[in-house]
């Protein structure tokens, strides 16, 4: 048994809730792992990370997804959001 199903058979996945109308704006968001909490009490995620390898592995482990953007001093990416994280 691998450790992907060891953690199957311990935590069996519940029913998909659905999905909150919050908006998680999570900067500097790295693989997801702050979001992925967020989550899994139903909020809608979006990443900014500027490393494609992470930006990749969070598009594909979360719901969310996640621009490969270089953040520049005085952007606003914060209208949309109803939680900032990062």
């Amino acid at each position: 048994m691998n450790y992907l199903q060891l953690l199957e058979k311990e935590f069996p996945q519940k029913p998909q809730k659905k999905q909150s109308q919050f908006k998680v704006l999570d900067l500097f968001a790295g693989c997801g792992g702050l979001a992925l909490g967020f989550e899994a009490v139903g909020f809608h995620t979006v990443g900014f990370e500027m490393l494609a390898d992470a930006c990749e592995t969070y598009s594909k482990n979360l719901i969310g997804t996640c621009h490969q953007q270089v953040l520049e001093p005085g952007q606003d990416l914060t209208d949309a959001a109803d939680v900032v994280i990062g």
